[in-house]
């Protein structure tokens, strides 16, 4: 159902900025007015109030924009090893065994898990196609369901050495992918070539061009691992980025995953094509793979997000501490990415970076926001600097979607059942 209702703030964070009485009106479950609560009132007089007292921050939702939420099955037992032993002993051995209704159950436990960390939206990368959209099916239900925001980056994939649950021709791609479109446009449905050594050159020229025909954006993985810069140019003469552009798969619509080992020309290519980045701080961390270079990127004007990729803890508020920490180490200087940045990257400049209108309390965006316990900010900070450095996921007491509320600072009826299908699928399967 969608809300309609005037929402005043004591405290909130819009536009970037720290805001007291502040006020947004939600028509439809997007917000068509917003500032100060005295001038915005009157614009409201003919609908109900939800009023946050000074004890609640009201912040943006936060944008996840890279996921794999399959992976929450990973977790544990699956820690500690090298790249490819991960995804040939772990990953290729629990995925691939998933049947559609395990995977409701558990992209219902790993979707409820991120409203409860104020994570209002999710750009859910999904691999499971080879035998049809069955699999893409529930997931996409186990999203409306739960009632998280969906962007649905629709995987292609043909390498050989991949999974037979993973492949399909580009034909059958195009096909399925066309026909999730057609039937789920409340879920975003976009293409996602897997990267440049799982899907074709075929097959990554045919997903640049299907989404230039449906005017959709496409997701990739690139340049995540080193190893991989170093076979592109063994195998083809040239690096991962400058490989996409030869196979015109560089441009606005693009969203590049990682974008780690890349050169400094890489980097003046991805900007000049409008192509978006997506940094999974935690998860490199966590695999090993490097450091994204995202001062470089953001200092030649790269619209950039943050993604909780492998799920071992999907919260943004730990994604965006680490970015900022992340570059602090790597340039050796505590003022690189400063918290305002971080806390961006997790929301308006994520969504911008998923093409959708979200991420800030403003007129046109949907009205997707996260109610903070107010009483753990020390009350000289300033309210930014204490969520990026100092935030816990235990904080968010609300989470809404479109206005509706959709995490009420416990676990749903429906969250308790994902949480022990999901216990029960991983000992099966695990």
């Amino acid at each position: 159902m969608s809300v309609s209702e005037l929402v005043r703030c004591k405290r909130a964070i819009a536009g970037g900025e720290y805001r007291e009485d502040f006020a947004f009106v939600v028509r439809d479950g997007t917000i068509v007015a917003a500032g100060d609560f005295q001038e915005v009132r009157e614009q409201a007089r003919d609908l109900d109030a939800r009023s946050f007292p000074a004890d609640r921050l009201v912040v943006p939702g936060f944008v996840n924009g890279h996921s794999h939420a399959y992976q929450i099955l990973l977790r544990g037992w699956a820690d500690d090893l090298p790249f490819a032993k991960w995804r040939s002993d772990a990953l290729y051995k629990v995925v691939p065994q998933l049947r559609p209704d395990d995977v409701y159950w558990t992209f219902v436990a790993a979707f409820s898990e991120m409203l409860a960390a104020g994570i209002t939206t999710v750009a859910e990368f999904f691999y499971l196609n080879g035998n049809g959209n069955a699999h893409a099916e529930a997931a996409i239900r186990a999203a409306a369901e739960t009632g998280i925001r969906l962007v649905f980056a629709r995987t292609w994939m043909d390498a050989g050495y991949a999974p037979p649950e993973f492949r399909e021709t580009i034909g059958v791609a195009a096909e399925r992918t066309r026909e999730l479109i057609e039937r789920y446009p409340q879920a975003n449905v976009c293409v996602a070539p897997h990267s440049l050594h799982a899907a074709s050159h075929d097959m990554i020229r045919a997903a640049a061009e299907f989404a230039r025909e449906v005017d959709c954006m496409m997701h990739v993985h690139v340049a995540e691992a080193s190893y991989e810069g170093e076979q592109t140019v063994r195998a083809h003469g040239v690096t991962p980025i400058a490989l996409l552009q030869r196979l015109g798969a560089l441009d606005e619509r693009t969203v590049a995953i990682h974008a780690i080992h890349i050169t400094a020309g890489e980097k003046e290519a991805i900007a000049n094509a409008g192509a978006r980045v997506i940094h999974n701080p935690m998860t490199n961390q966590y695999l090993g793979d490097g450091i994204c270079d995202v001062e470089g990127l953001q200092a030649l004007g790269v619209t950039m997000g943050l993604g909780t990729d492998a799920d071992v803890k999907p919260s943004l508020i730990d994604e965006m501490r680490s970015a900022a920490l992340l570059q602090k180490i790597a340039r050796l200087d505590g003022s690189a990415l400063g918290a305002r940045t971080a806390f961006a990257l997790g929301t308006s400049q994520g969504a911008k970076a998923l093409r959708i209108a979200a991420g800030d309390l403003a007129p046109g965006n949907a009205a997707d926001y996260a109610v903070l316990d107010a009483s753990r900010i020390d009350p000289w900070s300033p309210a930014v600097n204490a969520l990026v450095y100092r935030g816990e996921d235990r904080w968010v007491q609300g989470t809404f979607v479109g206005g509706r509320r959709v995490y009420v600072g416990e676990r749903s009826q429906l969250a308790r059942l994902g949480w022990e299908a999901a216990e029960k699928i991983a000992k099966r399967l695990v």
